[in-house]
């Protein structure tokens, strides 16, 4: 008889709803804001609720898309461009070289 596995397979997964982890469900909220948003900002104020929906759905669908390619792509989106965009100047990784 094998022994229990001692890694929770359910701990291995993010949580996600509707298929996206939250942090990219906020970038999709985030998309349709500014489909509510632009056409205000433009004038257009019968685009202002499809706008809105076009926005939200089609950035959902390239998340999900991408996100079961790559399970990492919340933090290959969000993560590594703080690194890169820090100014403080003394960005160091340490891999086992020299300073």
């Amino acid at each position: 008889m094998k022994a229990a596995s001692a890694v929770l397979i359910q701990a291995q997964r993010q949580m996600t709803l509707i298929g996206l982890p939250v942090s990219l469900l906020l970038v999709a909220g985030l998309a349709g804001v500014l489909g509510f948003v632009l056409p205000v900002v433009f004038d257009f104020p019968v685009l202002v609720i499809p706008g809105g929906i076009v926005g939200f759905v089609g950035a959902w669908i390239y998340l999900v898309k991408h996100q079961r390619i790559n399970p990492n792509h919340d933090r290959e989106l969000l993560v590594a461009p703080m690194f890169w965009g820090s100014r403080q100047g003394a960005r160091l990784l340490t891999t086992g070289g020299r300073k």
